[in-house]
């Protein structure tokens, strides 16, 4: 008997296309460069079977009124721009990126980025005209924030390990579709806004947002909402395609035909609602999913062997955007970077100044499968339980550090022990991750 998603309170209802109207459906994500990276294996990659239904079993559970009340401060969180009505932050906050203008940078071709590049980029940035928006908006495709009003990357120099492509400074982060925003001010060239999400800032192109009225807010905030738990979905109209839906994003349910509710943009820029019809089981579902082993299963297999995205540029993950939209489905909320990821939990457990040994120890007998994080500054995996007395991980992973400073680029979601790349004759023994793991990040 095939198992489905299961909910807490209200099961998603399917209906038949009567009419044309917006439709949500299997989809996939186009290839680019993204997909040309070196995927080399590993000795864990090899013999750890890359699919985390085993360890599923592994779980502790998680009561109804727990995942309700993470999932409130989840749409709290969610919703905060809406409440601030405007960006909150500094104009330094805003700025840091110019740190860039003096520095080596190049372009993804490596080319040297002239200077004239980012002066005409800090013009067409327009800060002095900051909160002179102060709009609250939505975004109306799946798209990025950006430290520059600009499409073009900056990379530091591509022959230094860890550096050129795909580690586009320019991108800060991929925004999902449906994602509430706050808007300050357009570039001078009006192509860009800056605006701020939930969970970061940056510049988004004007053709991916519309401004929001509060009856479309209060519309649209309607505390019944729906998530996506099929990765790259494709959503379409009559006009063709509109967006990829990755995994994570919100639908509101409609209160009175319980189809979900998608914001569009009108000849005036301002979001209205339409409403989706799904056809296919199990690609969306009410908010939050049950926190069970075949749910987590299902969560969990479609994030691994996705290819790394800085940022989550080319519609992909980093590591912490791995972790984030694997916790969204079950209504537990996230930040951005793994850095803030490590202060989200409800409780953190130092491993600073433990041997790898007692390290080892400690999360086997502290951490929760599928309800912890590994942290180190700059990286943070996903705990999914124990193999053969080792601590198995899931995580978005660029590669092995080796003697001579390299890396043995794996550039991909895998699952691995703590010590991935061990068997490597030129491996560096102090850069495996059971030696540089500085917490865990309970929930």
């Amino acid at each position: 008997m095939k198992n489905f998603i299961i909910t807490i309170g209200l099961l998603s209802t399917l209906s038949s296309i009567l009419f044309a109207e917006t439709i949500l459906t299997l989809g996939e994500r186009s290839s680019s460069a993204i997909d040309m990276m070196p995927a080399n294996q590993i000795k864990d990659t090899l013999e750890i079977s890359q699919d985390t239904t085993a360890f599923a079993k592994q779980i502790t559970t998680m009561s109804a009124e727990e995942q309700l009340e993470y999932d409130r401060r989840y749409n709290e969180k969610f919703f905060q721009p809406w409440d601030s009505g405007m960006v909150m932050l500094s104009q330094s906050e805003r700025t840091w990126q110019f740190k860039y203008a003096k520095e080596r940078t190049y372009h993804q071709d490596r080319t040297r980025i002239p200077k004239s590049w980012y002066k005409q980029q800090i013009k067409n940035s327009n800060f002095s005209n900051s909160d002179t928006l102060s709009q609250p908006a939505i975004t109306i495709r799946h798209t990025d924030l950006k430290l520059y009003p600009s499409s073009d990357g900056i990379y530091y120099d591509p022959k230094r390990t860890g550096e050129g492509f795909p580690f586009d400074y320019n991108q800060n982060s991929s925004v999902h579709i449906n994602t509430p925003l706050a808007l300050s001010h357009y570039s001078l060239d009006k192509k860009w806004v800056y605006a701020q999400t939930s969970f970061a800032s940056g510049w988004i192109k004007v053709e991916d947002i519309a401004f929001v009225s509060s009856d479309f807010q209060t519309q649209f905030r309607n505390n019944d909402y729906s998530i996506t738990v099929k990765d790259n979905l494709n959503l379409s109209d009559d006009d063709g395609f509109i967006s990829l839906v990755k995994m994570g994003s919100i639908f509101p349910i409609d209160p009175e035909t319980k189809k979900y509710l998608l914001a569009k943009k009108d000849k005036k820029g301002y979001a209205y609602l339409s409403k989706v019809t799904v056809n296919d089981i199990d690609i969306i579902a009410h908010k939050p999913i049950k926190f069970n082993q075949y749910n987590i299963a299902y969560i969990s297999k479609q994030l691994v062997g996705e290819p790394y995205g800085w940022g989550g540029g080319y519609q992909t993950r980093d590591c912490s955007a791995l972790t984030k939209d694997f916790f969204a489905p079950f209504g537990i909320y996230l930040a951005r970077n793994s850095r803030q990821q490590a202060n989200n939990g409800n409780e953190f457990i130092s491993l600073k100044g433990l041997n790898a040994k007692r390290k080892q120890q400690t999360i086997l007998a502290d951490a929760k499968p599928f309800r912890s994080l590994l942290f180190v500054p700059g990286h943070i995996t996903l705990y999914l339980g124990e193999r053969k007395g080792e601590p198995i991980i899931l995580h978005n992973y660029w590669g092995v550090r080796l003697k001579d400073g390299s890396k043995k680029v794996l550039a991909r979601a895998i699952i691995s022990t703590t010590k991935p790349g061990m068997e490597l004759a030129n491996v560096k023994k102090r850069s495996m991750l059971i030696n540089t793991l500085t917490g865990i990040v309970n929930f």
